[in-house]
């Protein structure tokens, strides 16, 4: 593999205006210009896992997007947070969810010229060790973290420039494997669809509804974390929590661990954020080796008297969000006491539709967790290949050959 040459990001960009562009300033969005249906605002919570998030999104309507067309961004453009989470990049599908897209005022947006630059290898390129390096040189870490002078700082970046057909070999290696979680992704989507549309079932065509508290089925925080010399443990914090999953951290020792680590969960539990508690800070639990240990902020659900999978419908139900949201306490952080989740309304159908459902339910939350599982091994054989290939110290054809033989 001949050596790349490097040349400023700038040069790569498209000829159309506004290729590179910063998010519009607050006064130009704010939340009353926040519509319940229209074009989509791009935001972090998009592009914290690298590989854009087309959902979970505030709208603005049609005649706002174009008075700030600069900031409309379409399949291909690559999205960078410059100001909070920094280091975030993501790209804005081929096949989208939405016709188009505005960021935020804290992104920037970058449109290549694509018989130069192929936007999906400039995406693996800056979710590289040194992509991320050159990203993050000109951050400033004093109060909110940010990129001084973003839209120059980015423009400036060195890039390597390989061949076009080297470029569409490396991406077609990592694609295929981040095509893979994409559809393992879908399938826990669809289990999510089918459990909440069973449980809704179930209730409804229930003989005996119960309204019961949520004391009565679960226990909150029932297992304290106890350090255990030279002992092993990974531990999940409230960032680490998504949608229905959450990161899977290495292993510490016992006496590495932030004293936050306090909470321990068992297979089968529910966790749920203390702190502002809403629709993206759940999962269910079915990894428990070795220990995991969890974040005060994180509340520990662990069933008592029904099913694992019905406990965690029964919390992924809108009635309970709106029940935690509205309980909250505090004004910066709003959270949610342990007595409070106890006290939460819960609905069940009889004991008997309780039995079918968890039986069916089961089978499809294990079928789903062997997908996260098999997805946390393609990314992190996706992320070992990254920066063998982007340095030349992996040749495409044997990258190929390794990810042949996992997908």
């Amino acid at each position: 593999m001949a050596e790349w040459r490097y040349v400023e990001y700038q040069e790569l960009a498209s000829q159309e205006r506004s290729a590179f562009s910063m998010g519009p300033f607050g006064s130009k969005i704010t939340k009353e210009n926040y519509v319940a249906a229209g074009v989509p605002v791009v935001r972090g919570v998009n592009l914290a896992h690298g590989i854009f998030v087309d959902d979970d999104f505030v709208f603005v309507t049609d005649e706002k997007a174009d008075e700030i067309m600069s900031a409309n961004v379409e399949p291909g453009d690559l999205i960078f947070t410059h100001r909070g989470t920094i280091g975030q990049v993501s790209m804005i599908p081929r096949v989208p969810m939405f016709d188009r897209y505005v960021i935020g005022s804290s992104q920037v947006k970058t449109r290549l010229d694509e018989t130069l630059a192929r936007p999906e290898f400039y995406y693996y390129w800056f979710r590289s060790s040194e992509g991320q390096r050159s990203l993050l040189a000109n951050a400033s870490t004093v109060g909110v973290p940010g990129i001084a002078t973003p839209l120059t700082s980015i423009r400036k970046l060195m890039v390597p420039l390989p061949p076009r057909g080297e470029q569409d070999e490396i991406v077609a290696v990592l694609g295929s494997l981040d095509d893979k979680i994409v559809s393992n992704e879908c399938i826990a989507a669809t289990v999510d669809d089918l459990t909440s549309c069973l449980y809704r079932r179930a209730v409804e065509g229930s003989d005996g509804v119960r309204n019961l508290l949520l004391g009565e089925i679960a226990d909150v925080n029932q297992v304290a974390a106890k350090p255990k010399a030279d002992g092993i443990l990974r531990y999940v914090d409230i960032a680490a929590v998504g949608v229905g999953v959450y990161d899977w951290p290495e292993r510490i020792l016992w006496r590495n661990a932030p004293g936050r680590a306090r909470r321990k969960a068992s297979a089968g539990d529910t966790i749920w954020s203390t702190v502002r508690p809403n629709r993206r800070s759940h999962a269910f639990v079915l990894d428990t080796d070795p220990e995991l240990v969890f974040s005060t902020g994180l509340a520990v659900l662990s069933p008592r008297g029904v099913g694992p999978a019905l406990l965690y419908e029964v919390t992924r139900a809108i009635e309970f969000q709106n029940y935690l949201e509205n309980v909250a306490e505090g004004s910066a952080y709003p959270a949610v006491r342990a007595e409070r989740f106890k006290q939460a309304p819960v609905v069940l159908p009889t004991s008997e539709d309780c039995d079918r459902f968890e039986g069916v339910a089961m089978e499809l939350r294990l079928r789903s967790h062997q997908a996260q599982v098999e997805s946390r091994a393609l990314a992190a054989l996706r992320d070992t290949l990254l920066p063998q290939l982007m340095t030349g110290k992996l040749r495409v054809r044997d990258a190929a050959k390794i990810v042949e033989g996992a997908v």
